[in-house]
């Protein structure tokens, strides 16, 4: 494996920058559920494989530190081979993991394994309690990025119509989330994989970051705050990746909503073969569980936040993290993703082996049971 540290002097003054960039950095939190509960703890080994085009001279990757937070605890963290530098990026505080590689000859492979311990989390949201947010500060959750573009008349004008003169807080929100739930067709085969907020305004469809990108570009643009969070579902999936969205709601702190795997519940509900009235009444039951504010114990956060600088800042801005961000001299390497038939080409993969210390259960398949 070719590979190579930074010069001292410039490796050097990137470390004086991630530590200035740490400094700065705003705080993620406030996560603050009512409940915690149902520990799992998890060993992860996981190889990332990624081949540069012929005559690459420099490769750059990124892969991301998993944080602390009310609803995970990391307990180990270690890559082969050592990583060129560790810095917090400088918006969002997203703990960046870089590797360089000088005129790298083949494939290429970094190995890490992390130790995780993951809790589930009950916000229990009572409707009448939330009230609205006016604080400057966090501006940065309001903001128009490349991909969760806000300044869109498209994009303004359909959430004031989705909220119809709404003036409650919660049910402002709540009309956005089930507004993304009921015109959302669930598809990886039709995916932007950048959550992307126009590819899912024009086209109505896409994975997980569609649906989050959409609904914080919706909310951001009736001045809630919102934004993507992206983790690891350790239990067997095609793809390790999902995101979440959260939307802040005071004086709740952030809670999260999981649209697409609730849409892809309701949408197997509707073709089962229950009476209607069966249906319906497990429809009502399922949003009624989302809305609550609940974060699984089988997802673990490692983003927070989109469209955030990379350090060292020799690449443009990703506009999302899922596993990894590589750049070869100045080509970005395309997202793969597994779970799309339609795709067969990768020009990189992450190889994923995964053990808790008890059995746990996805809690959306619960919902499909008799």
């Amino acid at each position: 494996m070719a590979f190579n540290w930074l010069p001292i002097s410039f490796a050097a003054a990137i470390l004086v920058i991630g530590a200035m960039a740490q400094k700065s950095s705003p705080k993620i939190d406030p996560i603050k559920p009512t409940k915690r509960s149902n520990p799992v703890t998890y060993e992860i080994n996981a190889q990332l494989v990624f081949t540069p085009p012929v005559g690459t001279k420099v490769a750059h990757v990124w892969i991301v530190k998993p944080p602390d937070d009310a609803g995970q605890e990391l307990l180990d963290f270690e890559t082969e081979p050592k990583p060129t530098m560790e810095a917090a990026d400088p918006l969002y505080g997203n703990q960046l993991v870089y590797f360089r590689f000088d005129e790298p000859d083949g494939a290429q492979v970094i190995q890490y394994r992390l130790k995780i311990r993951a809790w589930e989390l009950h916000w229990n949201l009572d409707p009448s309690k939330v009230t609205a947010y006016r604080e400057v500060a966090m501006s940065e959750w309001l903001r128009n990025e490349s991909r969760i573009v806000v300044n869109d008349h498209r994009i303004r004008a359909l959430a004031q119509k989705i909220v119809n003169g709404a003036t409650e807080p919660f049910e402002r929100v709540k009309r956005v989330l089930e507004f993304i739930i009921d015109t959302m067709n669930y598809s990886h085969g039709e995916c932007s994989l950048q959550a992307s907020a126009l590819h899912a305004l024009t086209r109505r469809v896409g994975h997980c970051s569609d649906y989050h990108g959409f609904a914080t570009a919706l909310l951001r643009s009736l001045g809630i705050p919102a934004r993507i969070v992206y983790g690891i579902n350790p239990h067997k999936r095609h793809s390790p990746s999902h995101c979440k969205l959260e939307v802040f709601l005071h004086p709740y702190g952030w809670v999260p909503f999981d649209l697409s795997e609730t849409d892809k519940v309701l949408e197997q509900l509707s073709k089962s073969d229950l009476p209607e009235r069966v249906k319906a009444q497990k429809r009502d039951a399922i949003l009624q569980w989302l809305f609550s504010g609940f974060r699984d114990n089988t997802w673990f956060r490692v983003t927070t936040g989109t469209d955030f600088p990379v350090v060292p800042a020799v690449a443009p801005n990703p506009p999302v993290i899922r596993t990894a961000y590589i750049v070869c001299d100045d080509k970005i390497l395309p997202d793969p993703d597994p779970a799309n038939p339609n795709r067969m080409e990768f020009a990189w993969q992450l190889v994923w082996n995964s053990k808790s210390d008890k059995p746990v259960t996805y809690p959306w398949s619960l919902w499909l049971k008799p």
